[in-house]
């Protein structure tokens, strides 16, 4: 395993993936196949996985590599009892994944060990997707398309956009979806100018745009797409601010291939819309990686130097808001490949879809 050898490689006796609550789910399910909200995977010259009673029986089917060890009484002491019994002097964690208390009790009840944060080596490693990996995520993506499909075809003025995002997410669970990968948007009128709108009870009317920003999570991994519709006839500067955020969409998509970086790619579309003077209406970066969470490593945004590596799946989002009036936003998801990328999402965007 690669982690192991780094793990050596750094000078450490052992590493630690602490999942308490689901807050290292991604990594814990990435090493070992587990989903329980409690696991500690010990990662060092023997590889285990320790949960407790809720999930020992679980574990016992989902883990296949690694000895499952059973948490007794507290997972905090009895980890310390697992780290004074194994004689270890230096273990790391990953630092964004870890919280300030857990790192403060471990070290005060271990004082003869020395607690290295790290940066997250499985994350680095996650960025490259295995071709079943791909295939998982393609899937849900489809699922993504269809249910867009599904729900356009009841959206209806006098609709709340509450009622709206949870109808699609009841379709999505219907279908297969383990759940949607995070709180589904629809953002009717001057609320699709904000990126991030949580669904309420404003009613859709006529002659505004609806901002859809869905996905869903299946078999682990989770899908991302964003599309605008037009709720009957909308004013003509509507139609100019999409057909620019399409033409960024298109550039971005162009540029993303093997070897790029991240600044580079968000750029090819950044400048679309600022020739259209509409730069200044595009606050976020291009995209960001998706996999086993919606939002991880890579990401393409002005400040970021890595370079995209094929494999990597990652969102081409370039938006316009306009504040108090409308905003445009047209993501697609794509596989990165040597000479391009591909994409994953089918929802059609050549035109802004009208009902």
């Amino acid at each position: 395993m690669a982690l192991v050898r780094r793990v050596k490689e750094e000078g450490l006796d052992a590493f630690l993936v602490i999942n308490t609550e689901n807050s290292d789910h991604a990594n814990q399910y990435y090493l070992t196949g587990f989903t329980g909200s409690l696991g500690i995977v010990w990662v060092g010259e023997k590889c285990w996985l320790g949960t407790d009673s809720r999930y020992t029986e679980q574990a016992a089917g989902q883990v296949e590599a690694l000895p499952v060890n059973k948490v007794q009484g507290r997972w905090s002491q009895w980890l310390v009892e697992k780290l004074e019994h194994a004689g270890v002097r230096r273990v790391g964690m990953a630092a964004t994944n870890v919280s300030v208390k857990v790192l403060s009790d471990l070290r005060s009840s271990c004082p003869n060990i020395e607690f290295v944060p790290t940066e997250d080596w499985i994350q680095e490693t996650r960025q490259v997707k295995e071709p079943e990996e791909i295939e998982r995520i393609a899937a849900a993506a489809e699922l993504t398309d269809k249910g867009l499909k599904w729900i356009l075809g009841r959206v209806r003025p006098g609709m709340s956009e509450r009622e709206v995002a949870l109808d699609l997410e009841t379709w999505y669970r219907k279908q297969g979806a383990e759940h949607v990968a995070f709180d589904l948007i629809v953002a009717a009128g001057p609320h699709s100018s904000r990126p991030h709108h949580r669904p309420g009870g404003k009613k859709l009317a006529e002659g505004e745009l609806v901002l859809f920003d869905v996905g869903v999570r299946l078999e682990g991994y989770c899908s991302d797409v964003t599309r605008v519709v037009a709720l009957g006839e909308v004013p003509r500067r509507v139609r100019e601010v999409y057909e620019c955020v399409l033409a960024a969409n298109q550039a971005g998509l162009e540029a993303v291939r093997d070897g790029i970086t991240g600044e580079d790619a968000d750029k090819a579309a950044r400048d679309v819309l600022a020739n259209a003077n509409l730069g200044d209406h595009f606050g976020h970066g291009l995209g960001h990686g998706v996999g086993l969470q919606v939002h991880e490593g890579p990401r393409l945004a002005p400040t970021a130097d890595e370079k995209l590596e094929a494999g990597m799946v990652v969102t081409v989002e370039p938006g316009a808001y306009l504040a108090g009036e409308f905003g445009v936003r047209i993501e697609d998801l794509v596989v990165v490949r040597p000479d391009g990328c591909e994409v994953l999402s089918g929802f059609p965007k050549q035109e802004l879809w009208t009902l």
